[in-house]
């Protein structure tokens, strides 16, 4: 979720905050998601217990994991809207895409899209995973964990696209809502989940940062040598480097994601300077951590390198990889960080809407900018 002035309101905290948020699904997903997850690890124990399966077998699988993907989440997202529709409480906000409205409308026809288009990438993305990482068969547990991984990231963006289609204002339109029950609903805006040319400089950007980190590493641990005649040797990564590869990059992780997030959510608290009572409710799961910005960017840093340091280590383990060479393992990091990036914002992020976090950012900011308006803020 990204919004230009972050939501600031969270159970129940009434707050005066002028928000741009966009989100997709528009509906709960969860349902959808683990009904397709439970099936399709039934599936796993069904067909790969306990031998595991080949490249061969990851193919036909991903066919068949993309079928009942398609047809869970397409049954569920268009009941669940078909029935928003109806007492029009539809999104009013939708970025119209001349793209998913020359796409079916019957939930039929758009579900065989779907299973072609969403079958030939995953069948590529899998084999392309496997040959780089030269993984020709894999035993029960490591195709277990790999199908749980893939599965929901392909429940997650098939729901995404089911969704976006039913938002649009030829669909939406063609049934009149209710307006008695319109009035009154709030403004939920939708994004548009179609990849932008932004999103691949991001992702070329994490790529060729990734490099450069490991070319950086490298030369101080002695990973990488220039040797007298100016050719430069890489050494290969090996499961028993991994822990202090972890380390170091759940460091430099915890800073980047702690300071672009706290940065961002004290900007917006700052500018929509909301008044929280005494009695404002607190989620507990997130209200112990620290308020203080070192002291929050030191917790993260220490969460991330203890985690980094064990699952990074545990993942090349499960999945039987001794050594990665360089590319291999600029591959591998770029994923691992852009999977770890998000559930670590989204806790960073409900830590900052936190009552106790807003009272200290607003009495630490508010004298920096103007000493003598320790109590006020920008109109």
């Amino acid at each position: 979720m990204r919004t230009r002035a972050w939501c600031l309101g969270t159970r129940g905290v009434p707050m005066k905050v002028k928000t741009e948020q966009v989100s997709l699904p528009y509906i709960d997903n969860a349902k959808a998601i683990l009904i397709t997850l439970g099936i399709n690890l039934g599936v796993v124990f069904l067909f790969n217990w306990p031998e595991g399966i080949t490249f061969a077998g990851v193919m036909w699988d991903s066919l068949f994991c993309v079928i009942i993907t398609t047809i869970i989440d397409m049954w569920i997202v268009y009941a669940s809207l078909k029935k928003i529709r109806a007492w029009g409480g539809m999104p009013s906000q939708v970025p119209v895409s001349r793209l998913m409205q020359r796409l079916p409308r019957n939930p039929f026809a758009l579900g065989a899209v779907y299973i072609v288009f969403f079958g030939a990438l995953t069948i590529g993305i899998n084999a392309d995973i496997l040959w780089f990482f030269d993984m020709w068969e894999m035993n029960f547990a490591q195709w277990m964990v790999y199908k749980l991984v893939y599965a929901t990231v392909l429940s997650v963006k098939i729901t995404e696209y089911c969704i976006f289609r039913y938002v649009q204002p030829d669909w939406v339109e063609a049934v009149p809502p209710d307006t008695e029950m319109r009035k009154g609903l709030p403004v939920k805006p939708v994004k548009d989940p179609l990849p932008k040319v932004g999103v691949f400089k991001e992702m070329f950007g994490s790529v060729t940062g990734n490099i450069a980190m490991n070319i950086i590493i490298g030369s101080v641990l002695g990973g990488i040598v220039l040797k007298a005649d100016g050719s430069v040797v890489i050494a290969p990564i090996t499961v028993e480097s991994m822990p202090i590869t972890g380390l170091i990059f759940g460091f430099i992780t915890g800073i980047l994601v702690t300071n672009g997030v706290v940065k961002e959510m004290n900007a917006g608290i700052f500018a929509s300077c909301p008044e929280i009572p005494e009695t404002a409710v607190t989620d507990k799961c997130f209200v112990w951590m620290p308020v203080g910005r070192i002291a929050l960017t030191c917790f993260v840093c220490v969460c991330v390198m203890a985690f980094s340091a064990a699952a990074l280590w545990s993942i090349m383990m499960l999945l039987n990889i001794t050594v990665m060479n360089f590319y291999q393992f600029t591959v591998f990091i770029t994923v691992y960080a852009s999977i770890l990036s998000k559930p670590l914002s989204c806790a960073l992020i409900r830590r900052c809407v936190q009552p106790d976090y807003i009272r200290y950012t607003l009495r630490a900011l508010t004298p920096a900018i103007d000493p003598s308006a320790s109590q006020s803020c920008p109109e």
